[in-house]
């Protein structure tokens, strides 16, 4: 892969490799397990000092696009082209507005400044992609970092919100992100509406793993927010996997049985005190560091969001 970079350009050279690299991807140039040219190669090719090629690749492996390969190597980690016909379309309309443009005498990367002020305008007032969770703080965390992630405006909604908004919003809200566990209970809410759901796999982050496998004594307490007690057997399950213990090892209750978290501390039935995302907020502060409790995180898999990226028509 060869890299373009325009020095002149008002866009940093680090972004301009992270795009051209996710663009490939999004194109289908680049697919899971191809090598990615070495740092020192990019800096020779581009005269970009090897430290901003190195927070390029750096901040593309945080978001789950590329991974550490044998050999000191950086490899793609997901295949997410776009349909070929979306891709085709795309370029079509392209050239055509290009060309339209030059006829009426207007530079082009003119308009496309013109032409990018008008679109953040009008998803703003008329939103394209939600991300819809039981719990308005929890779809606003996770709309944040998708936008951050993705470079493009995605709104936080609860999914009361989303019943009647998507009214509001009609037919321009086309695309919607949800937690996969919620993703059946947000079909059902738009029946009959041209909205595409699609689903994003929530899992454990890198430290909360290494947390649960350090875990050898048990039984286990999981404290749980309300709406997730009809999922507690499903997150059961995934404790299990990390913590290698049996079923009975693990109970569960709701956040809205627990009258006092120190009392409950003081219980010799529980060993350890497992604390789900959406519970954390009820765990007083000067307990929150207390040895036996784990504060579980959680995040948007890497990969299932790059395909959903996809999906949702971020294609550049």
């Amino acid at each position: 892969m060869e890299f373009q970079i325009e020095k002149n350009s008002a866009v940093p050279a680090i972004k301009q490799i992270q795009e051209q690299i996710k663009l490939s991807i999004a194109m289908g140039v680049l697919k899971r397990g191809d090598i990615l040219p070495p740092i020192r190669e990019v800096e020779k090719q581009t005269g970009i000092n090897r430290g901003q090629i190195h927070r390029a690749y750096l901040a593309l492996r945080k978001a789950g696009l590329l991974s550490p390969a044998p050999g000191k190597r950086i490899a793609v980690a997901v295949s997410a082209a776009a349909p070929d016909i979306i891709n085709k379309k795309c370029q079509e309309l392209s050239k055509n507005i290009i060309k339209r443009i030059r006829r009426i005498g207007v530079s082009p990367i003119a308009f496309a400044k013109y032409l990018s002020r008008n679109v953040h305008e009008d998803e703003r007032r008329y939103p394209f992609v939600a991300y819809v969770d039981l719990e308005k703080e929890t779809a606003l965390r996770r709309a944040e970092q998708v936008s951050r992630l993705w470079h493009a405006s995605v709104i936080g909604l609860s999914i009361d919100e989303f019943k009647k908004r998507a009214v509001t919003y009609g037919s321009k809200l086309q695309k919607v992100l949800v937690n996969h566990l919620y993703a059946d209970s947000v079909r059902r809410v738009s029946r009959g509406r041209k909205v595409d759901i699609i689903s994003i796999e929530i899992c454990y982050t890198d430290q909360t793993i290494k947390a649960l496998e350090k875990i050898k004594i048990f039984p286990i307490l999981l404290v749980l927010p309300n709406h997730a007690i009809p999922s507690a057997r499903f997150i059961v399950e995934q404790l299990q996997k990390w913590t290698k213990c049996k079923d009975e090892k693990i109970s569960w209750m709701s956040v809205d049985e627990v009258k006092n978290f120190g009392h409950l501390l003081n219980n010799p039935q529980y060993q350890r005190i497992l604390v789900s995302p959406g519970a954390r907020g009820k765990v007083p502060a000067e307990l929150r560091h207390n040895s036996r409790i784990l504060l579980l995180q959680m995040e948007l898999d890497p990969e299932d969001l790059e395909i959903a990226r996809i999906r949702a028509g971020v294609i550049v």
